[in-house]
């Protein structure tokens, strides 16, 4: 999966050529759901932020906008009697199809795609050794709309896994755990 991050990010940092680059961030509310015996965890969402690169260019009338972001994830739970924060760190290539309504001055756009995550680092006030437990890789969908004026943007985005975070009964006999990720971003275009 790092090898797949690796050459998207090659892929999107060499096409900046040919394509308008923005600095993106914002802000994430995030959480991790988990299905299993004895687990109550995800019913609290997260507050967290993303940074990042975002490319656009034009393609046949559509746009490709990938990206290269830092997230901060997680969420809130309670396991056995402890609650606390969850924070996954990740470094995701969201690659989105968009499709943009009006001119260049002022223009919606709706975007939709798949996201590559590697997880980079994790802390816990209530899981021991949560690096161990959890899978490097995360994929899934992503959906969004964004305002953009002159280069300047401001948009909405959600997220879902596809893919169980968690290895296999690491997390209290947990068979499903999957991230699902609310963005409140802007961007600027340069």
């Amino acid at each position: 999966m790092l090898r797949l991050i690796t050459l998207t990010s090659f892929l999107f940092l060499s096409s900046f050529a040919y394509s308008q680059v923005a600095v993106r961030g914002g802000l994430n509310y995030s959480n991790v759901s988990v299905d299993g015996d004895d687990v109550d965890f995800g019913a609290e969402s997260k507050i967290g932020y993303h940074l990042g690169l975002q490319g656009d260019f034009v393609l046949a009338g559509l746009r490709l906008r990938p990206a290269l972001l830092y997230h901060v994830k997680g969420g809130k739970g309670e396991s056995s009697g402890a609650t606390g924060n969850t924070n996954l760190h990740y470094l995701e290539v969201p690659v989105n199809l968009a499709l943009k309504v009006g001119g260049n001055a002022l223009g919606v756009i709706v975007e939709a795609g798949p996201y590559f995550g590697y997880l980079l680092n994790t802390s816990s006030g209530f899981i021991d050794n949560l690096d161990e437990r959890l899978n490097k890789s995360d994929w899934g969908v992503n959906f969004g709309a964004a305002i953009e004026l002159q280069g300047l943007g401001v948009g909405v985005n959600y997220s879902n896994s596809l893919s169980n975070i968690a290895k296999d009964q690491q997390i209290s006999g947990a068979f499903k755990t999957t991230n699902g990720n609310l963005t409140l971003f802007g961007y600027l275009k340069f």
